[in-house]
């Protein structure tokens, strides 16, 4: 029964490998204010890719990179055309900000397009620019406390709206 039981787990294990090669591809993107890591994999047919990306951002008052980013979404590939691409995409996200002064979760949204350029011989290599919108704001409460009085503002953090970035995949 042992050895039933492991062969079934060993064919389960080794399915999602047996398929087509470049199902799946790992990236890195820059833009001016964040650093993101992702992984895509395609799912139900040739054009739709589902993504998650996890990165570093610095958007709040520090400047600096000490923020964390993360969000998920759907890619579709509407223009294909030899080794060019043009993809929309869309998705959901979180920004954490990371400073002394206030810390806030910003949920946000996010749609764009994407061009991407598949170069070598076996097309597992992808160099993308990526442009698009994002929408997140959540509001505030800062507070300063001394010995004789307590002090409390309100603000709103606003996630940058719009955003380019270039970046890497590699297909696997």
């Amino acid at each position: 029964m042992k050895k039933i039981y492991t062969t079934i787990l060993f064919i389960f294990l080794i399915l999602p490998f047996a398929k087509a090669q470049n199902n799946r591809m790992i990236s890195m993107q820059i833009s001016f204010n964040q650093i993101e890591v992702g992984l895509s994999h395609r799912i139900s047919n040739k054009r739709l890719w589902a993504e998650i990306y996890a990165g570093i951002a610095n958007q709040d008052i520090n400047r600096s990179f000490d923020d964390f980013t993360s969000r998920m979404g759907i890619s579709y590939i509407f223009l294909q055309k030899n080794r060019n691409r043009i993809s929309l995409h869309g998705g959901l996200g979180i920004y954490l900000t990371n400073n002394h002064y206030y810390s806030v979760t910003v949920p946000f949204i996010n749609t764009g397009i994407r061009y991407s350029r598949l170069i070598g011989k076996t097309k597992r290599h992808v160099l993308f620019v990526s442009t698009g919108y994002r929408y997140g704001k959540r509001d505030y409460r800062q507070e300063y406390k001394s010995n004789t009085a307590i002090f409390s503002t309100i603000g709103t953090f606003r996630v940058a709206p719009l955003y380019f970035s270039i970046g890497y995949g590699f297909k696997f």
